[in-house]
């Protein structure tokens, strides 16, 4: 694994060995930040299920604020630390040792409010729209957001919820990318927003 673009290009990254963790590719990688274009510039992005951190230091590197990283295994939060540490990466983020239901919950008592928020679970994961319906109706997203989910393709996600949308899937093999938006009339902390969208 390596940092693809920006200003740790070129940096190697640890992987799992032997940890259950299945990290995103370079290919399906790049996809996802193209997409995103310049919206990573400045933006506070969300990890989540963060593995080895390579998507969380991939938006550093392209000139993201902040990653918060999101990863319940002890081994994989040492993991995300190491690959930091290998990029010379001493500020901007945040790694949080915490079921994911339980951090998404947390981060929003505290206020917390991200840009790009990127979920990639166990392929046998189930409840989608749980985590879906955290992130948009209890105001963790700032203006303009943009939701992503890496899975299956054969996984079976949510079309819509309350306060979002699928706006377009990206397949690579048996991999996919979800990408989610505001319905319009989103719900959060500061009132009704506007809708969201993804790519800058």
């Amino acid at each position: 694994m390596r940092v693809i673009s920006g200003k740790y290009r070129g940096r190697k990254l640890k992987g799992p060995d032997g940890l259950e963790l299945r990290p995103t590719g370079d290919r399906l990688k790049e996809t996802f930040f193209n997409v995103l274009g310049t919206g990573v510039t400045g933006a506070v992005m969300l990890d989540v299920f963060g593995g080895s951190g390579a998507i969380g230091i991939e938006a550093v590197s392209r000139g993201a604020r902040q990653a918060v990283f999101i990863e319940k295994a002890a081994n994989a939060c040492r993991l995300i630390r190491r690959n930091v540490e290998l990029c010379g990466i001493s500020s901007g983020y945040r790694i949080v040792q915490q079921d994911a239901f339980m951090a998404l919950r947390a981060l929003a008592r505290e206020g917390f409010k991200a840009n790009i928020v990127f979920f990639d679970p166990p392929y046998d994961f189930k409840p989608y729209g749980d985590l879906l319906e955290i992130v948009f109706a209890r105001g963790l997203l700032s203006q303009p957001a943009c939701v992503v989910i890496e899975h299956h393709r054969k996984a079976d996600l949510p079309e819509s919820g309350k306060g979002y949308r699928r706006s377009r899937v990206i397949r690579q093999g048996d991999h996919c990318l979800s990408f989610y938006e505001g319905d319009g009339r989103q719900e959060s902390g500061d009132g009704i927003q506007d809708k969201q969208g993804c790519g800058g």
